[in-house]
């Protein structure tokens, strides 16, 4: 009678949750920190992130003076021309290499749910605020609209900077890295983002991120429960 029971009820679970709208089995990562060694969840315009992220303390290996003081092995130096040994070695370039200021463009990331009361950072290079002419900055986008902008403080040095947006929870957002100055200090740097609860811990992004098998993004039931 029992095995009758659960031949029957197993399948009927599975199909259950098999087409829920929400896919509460499969959650996934953000490449928040460029880990990946390439730009994974992120898509480009123009030619400034053509050989990001960057890998290593690139400023220091060119005698900057000014550490990286970038989270991991990787992130998202714009001065830079080092994208690790192996791409290097095909470019012809050794660490310390740079491409300088010229290349412009924007990189986007996919969209994420905002369940925190604060994002953070790590953010260098220019400060070109956007609003001027030719900025260099990262925004947090949300239908099409900028939220909350950041910039470096002229130096290669990222520092952490944080965001409050309480007020945008619930909402879905985007982050842009924007690059389109092509003087002094016209890049950005910028790596390690995150959200944070009301008590500054940091969220992990596989709770913030919940995919569907029809490739949308939402929330498990669990995280709305938690943060909602």
């Amino acid at each position: 009678m029992k095995k009758t029971f659960y031949a029957l009820i197993i399948p009927a679970i599975l199909t259950i949750l098999f087409t829920l709208p929400v896919n509460l089995a499969f959650s996934r990562a953000f490449n928040n920190d460029f880990e990946t060694g390439d730009l994974t969840d992120w898509e480009k315009e123009g030619t400034a992130f053509d050989f990001q992220p960057t890998w290593g303390d690139n400023p220091t290996a060119r005698g900057r003076g000014q550490p990286s003081q970038h989270q991991g092995e990787w992130w998202l130096g714009l001065f830079e021309k080092y994208p690790g040994e192996d791409k290097a070695k095909a470019l012809g370039v050794n660490p310390g290499a740079t491409q300088g200021d010229a290349p412009q463009g924007k990189l986007t990331s996919i969209e994420f749910k905002i369940i925190g009361d604060s994002m953070n950072f790590l953010i260098g290079g220019g400060n070109h605020p956007w609003g001027g002419n030719t900025p260099c900055c990262v925004n947090l986008e949300i239908n099409g609209d900028v939220e909350r902008t950041a910039t470096g403080n002229a130096t290669e040095t990222m520092s952490r900077k944080e965001w409050d947006v309480s007020d945008l929870k619930g909402q879905t957002a985007k982050l842009v890295v924007v690059d389109q100055n092509g003087g002094g200090w016209g890049h950005p740097n910028f790596d390690d983002v995150h959200q944070a609860d009301a008590d500054g811990e940091n969220i992990p992004w596989d709770r913030v991120l919940a995919v569907e098998a029809q490739g949308k993004l939402a929330v498990s039931w669990a995280q709305m429960k938690k943060y909602y």
